[in-house]
């Protein structure tokens, strides 16, 4: 054992979980349940790196107070192993399907093997199952650790899982790459488990969070808080990418709520809130997966579209007035929404950015003076 190395590995996880925890300060002061989630995750973690490198310094060396020390350290490390795996699956489900009523319902079972490693993993205190610390004060793994493996690679299948069964109903998430913190995972599990005495899984667990975390950043910057749709900095990002492409079929559709002043003035802007994300919903409701749905200002919102042609935007056209039609029937609110929509195509040999835009905003506003009329 190189306690060097391991103080460096840890050292290096610890440092990377501080630094995380005072960059998202801000966002985790919204008190959102599944920045809780994230919050406590990474905090255990953080502490886990301390602990772990403190069992190993504690690791042969003689008195009492030291095998106390590697005891509780060991069963720190052990005890926090599965809650960190079935938390960051409570993480994941929260931070896609925004229910708390589905946690409830899921993790009420799925949470149930991370408890009986927990309640294991306390009792080996007193009766070794896990490991043991003989009379030298030195740490030995027995069988049973290796279902601490088992379990955290069926809670990271499960996350993967989740994550690849919302992506077919609801489309692929763009900022929350699952890879980049099960990859770490696995393989520092992996080394861990092959070779004895070696620590990595800590370390691997901060890089994963650290990563996710850097991707999140993305979504923060590019996502209206509001609606949740993306904002107009990456529609103007999007919008560069496409039309780079030779030949770039792209088509857009403005969508504008109607006579939004006078549902702020009569309602307030709490409702006039509520209003932008039901059209926001409706939106998501009416879009192929491969359009991009965005807040482009205020009350008005864009559908960008790849490689689509004037049949294709019709059908989303008619498909959000469905929409709009089966929202104000059967939703019981104090207003009734109306939305005028507009829709261009991309002439590459014509057009500029400009010119594309205010040609959708122009047809958008052709319905809207019909509608004032």
């Amino acid at each position: 054992m190189n306690i060097v190395a391991v103080l460096v590995s840890d050292y290096i996880g610890f440092m990377l979980l501080i630094a995380l925890l005072i960059s998202s300060r801000i966002r985790r002061s919204q008190g959102s349940l599944e920045l809780k989630v994230f919050s406590v995750i990474t905090i255990l973690t953080m502490i886990a790196c301390a602990v772990d490198f403190f069992s190993f310094f504690s690791d042969g060396k003689s008195g009492s107070l030291w095998k106390m020390v590697n005891l509780a350290c060991n069963t720190y490390c052990f005890v926090v192993n599965p809650i960190f795996v079935s938390a960051w699956c409570l993480y994941e489900d929260l931070k896609l399907y925004k229910s708390v009523t589905r946690v409830r319902r899921i993790y009420r079972y799925a949470s149930i093997p991370a408890g009986i490693l927990v309640i294991v993993a306390l009792i080996n205190m007193f009766f070794p199952i896990i490991f043991y610390i003989d009379d030298m004060n030195v740490y030995h793994r027995l069988p049973f650790s290796y279902a601490f493996y088992v379990v955290d690679l069926c809670y990271l299948l499960h996350s993967a899982v989740v994550l690849n069964r919302y992506e077919k109903q609801y489309g692929k998430i763009k900022f929350f790459p699952l890879y980049l913190m099960i990859a770490p995972v696995i393989l520092g599990c992996a080394i861990q488990m092959i070779f004895y005495g070696v620590s990595l899984i800590w370390v691997s667990l901060a890089v994963g969070l650290t990563s996710i975390y850097m991707c999140l950043q993305n979504e923060f910057s590019y996502i209206d808080t509001l609606t949740n749709l993306y904002n107009r900095a990456y529609l103007d990002y999007k919008m560069e990418s496409m039309l780079k492409e030779k030949n770039p079929k792209v088509g857009a559709i403005m969508i504008d709520v109607d006579y939004f002043k006078s549902i702020n003035d009569t309602y307030g802007h709490s409702t006039g809130d509520e209003a932008l994300i039901d059209v926001a919903r409706i939106i998501i409701f009416s879009k192929p997966d491969k359009a991009i749905a965005t807040r482009f200002a205020g009350g008005e919102f864009i559908i960008l579209v790849n490689n689509t042609n004037d049949s294709d935007m019709k059908k989303i056209i008619e498909n959000i007035r469905d929409e709009l039609k089966m929202f104000n029937e059967t939703e019981n609110r104090p207003y009734k929404l109306s939305l005028s929509l507009g829709y261009t195509l991309f002439d590459s040999d014509k057009d500029t950015t400009d010119t594309f835009f205010k040609r959708m905003d122009d047809n958008m506003y052709i319905e809207k003076n019909q509608k004032h009329r």
